[in-house]
C-alpha cells in the first residue's frame, strides 16, 4: 500500500457477531483534496466504514491507513490529522459555542492562545460570531451543524469524516451547509469523506461517488460517469399490480432489444433504452397488446438514482 492517498482500504473487513458482515472485504482510495461521498442504503456498511477509518471501531481482518498511517497501530496519530462528525451531534447543549471549541481544544492539548486564534478563524468562517456566547440548547438545527463541524476542525486536521452531515436538516440549511463543505475543500484543501442519503447533496459536492452494498463498494467514478454509465434515456412504467404478464413484457421488450435492460422496484418498471422518444410509444403498443393497465409513465435521463437501483436493487429515494 503507498502512502500516496488520503485514505486507503484494502480488503477490510468487519464482523458483528453472531455473524454479520457489516463490512466485507471492501477497497477503497480516496484522494488528497479530494470529496468523496458514500451512497448505500442502511445497513450497507457507511457508518461502520467511518468509524473504523476514524479509530472508533476495531476491525477482522484487512488494512486501513488514513494520511499514511496505519488506524490499528496508530490510531493516536490518525486522530490527529482527522475531524470526526457523526450523526448524532457531538457537542454539548448545556455549554457556549465557544465553550464547546475551548474543551475540544484542551481535549487535544491544543496550547490556549492556539485555541482561542483558531476559535476566532473558525466563527468568522462558520458565521458564528454572534452566536459564540450563547448556550447551544438556543441554537437552530442548521447552526448545531455549523459548531458541530467546527468544533471538529479546532485542531487543523488534513481529512474530515462527515456521517449524514445534513440528515433531518430543512432544504435551506443543506445548502448552506453545501456551500461551507465546499468552501473547505477549495480554500482549505481538506480531504472529505461523507456518507449521505441525498442524492442530491453526493451529485454537486463529490468529486467523485462510490455506491457501498452489503458492505462491499459496487462502483465508483465520478457523479458523471456513473450517470453516463447508463447510456441513453431511462423510462419508468407504474403498474397497479405487478404479475406473470407485466414481468413478461419486460422480458419481451428486451427480446424485442426495446430495452436495453430493465430493473423491477416495487411495482415500478425502470427500462434503459437508447431513444426514449422513440421507445415510448412502442414500449405502450406492447403493453396495450397485452392488456396491461399502465398506471403512469416517466420519460428521464439517467440519474444517480438509477445508478444506485442498477447496483443496490433498491431506489435511494425508496432506500432513505
Amino acid at each position: 500500500m503507498s502512502n500516496s492517498y488520503a485514505i486507503e482500504v484494502h480488503q477490510l473487513s468487519k464482523i458483528f457477531t453472531p455473524n454479520i458482515k457489516a463490512v466485507d472485504e471492501l477497497d477503497l482510495t480516496v484522494n488528497e483534496g479530494e470529496i468523496m461521498a458514500l451512497l448505500g442504503p442502511n445497513g450497507a456498511g457507511k457508518s461502520t466504514t467511518i468509524r473504523v477509518l476514524s479509530t472508533l471501531s476495531g476491525f477482522d481482518s484487512g488494512k486501513a491507513l488514513v494520511a499514511g498511517l496505519d488506524v490499528d497501530t496508530a490510531p493516536e496519530k490518525v486522530r490527529q490529522t482527522i475531524g470526526v462528525v457523526a450523526q448524532q451531534t457531538g457537542v454539548d447543549y448545556f455549554l457556549t459555542g465557544r465553550e464547546n471549541m475551548v474543551l475540544q481544544g484542551h481535549l487535544y492539548r491544543m496550547k490556549k492562545a492556539d485555541i482561542q486564534q483558531r476559535i476566532e478563524e473558525l466563527a468568522s468562517h462558520f458565521e458564528l460570531q454572534s452566536s459564540l456566547d450563547k448556550m447551544v440548547s438556543a441554537y437552530s438545527g442548521g447552526m448545531t451543524r455549523k459548531l458541530d463541524i467546527a468544533t471538529a476542525l479546532i485542531h487543523r486536521p488534513r481529512i474530515l469524516f462527515l456521517d449524514e452531515p445534513t440528515l433531518g436538516l430543512d432544504i435551506r440549511s443543506r445548502k448552506m451547509l453545501w456551500k461551507l463543505i465546499e468552501d473547505l475543500n477549495q480554500n482549505f484543501g481538506l480531504t472529505i469523506l461523507l456518507t449521505t442519503h441525498y442524492l442530491e447533496e453526493a451529485d454537486s459536492l463529490s468529486d467523485r461517488v462510490a455506491i457501498i452494498n452489503a458492505g462491499k463498494i459496487q462502483i465508483i467514478g465520478t457523479p458523471d460517469e456513473l450517470k453516463n454509465n447508463i447510456h441513453g434515456d431511462s423510462v419508468v412504467i407504474s403498474f397497479e399490480n405487478v404479475g406473470q404478464n407485466e414481468k413478461a413484457l419486460a422480458t419481451h421488450l428486451k427480446e424485442m432489444q426495446l430495452a436495453r435492460e430493465h430493473v423491477w422496484d416495487g411495482n415500478n418498471l425502470h427500462l434503459y433504452v437508447e431513444n426514449g422518444a422513440a421507445s415510448v410509444p412502442q414500449i405502450m403498443e406492447q403493453a396495450a397488446r397485452q392488456q396491461l393497465q399502465v398506471k403512469t409513465l416517466s420519460l428521464a435521463r439517467p440519474t444517480l438514482d438509477d445508478v444506485f437501483l442498477k447496483y443496490t436493487g433498491a431506489s435511494m429515494l425508496e432506500s432513505g
